[in-house]
């Protein structure tokens, strides 16, 4: 058996633990759960005092703490969008549809309506011909509004120039 103290052998028959001194423990089988009954210490006699009866000691049960498992919940699967590639701001594309806009409106101006319908196209070209840059709807609506406009202008004018070179 071993000392409760210091935890060293103690070989049978010996009362007291030869490392720390301690009392040995008695070598009756410890009582198990059920043995919650109190137990009570037998009266200690004195040669010339009357018997003292000591308080009932009560033994408690030993109980093992319960082991408590983590929870296994099923694993969630997290979609996220991919990331997208960054579009490039077309900024001639832009500016040609602001002077297609323009052209159809001031298109009915002589010489002076053609000139957002010229800038217009020139811009609305450049923003189709560059590579990798968005906006390339934007570009093609500015060319379409800006080369209705120029026709149409230089149409009025032709009509113009041709009605006073008659009369």
């Amino acid at each position: 058996m071993y000392c409760e103290s210091c935890g060293s052998f103690i070989s049978d028959g010996q009362a007291f633990c030869s490392n720390c001194g301690a009392p040995a423990p008695s070598s009756a089988p410890a009582p198990g759960p059920a043995a919650a009954q109190p137990v009570y210490a037998q009266p200690v006699q004195h040669v010339f005092q009357q018997p003292v009866y000591e308080q009932p000691v009560y033994q408690q049960p030993v109980y093992q703490q319960p082991i408590y498992q983590q929870p296994v919940y099923p694993q969630q699967v997290i979609i996220t969008q991919m990331p997208r590639e960054r579009v490039r701001i077309n900024g001639a594309a832009t500016t040609g549809l602001v002077f297609g806009i323009i052209s159809l409106v001031c298109f009915w101006i002589p010489a002076v309506g053609q000139l957002p319908a010229f800038f217009g196209l020139l811009f609305s070209i450049i923003g189709v011909a560059k590579k990798n840059a968005g906006g390339k709807g934007r570009a093609i609506a500015g060319l379409i509004m800006s080369g209705i406009a120029l026709i149409t202008g230089i149409f009025i004018i032709i009509m113009a120039v041709s009605d006073n070179y008659y009369n």
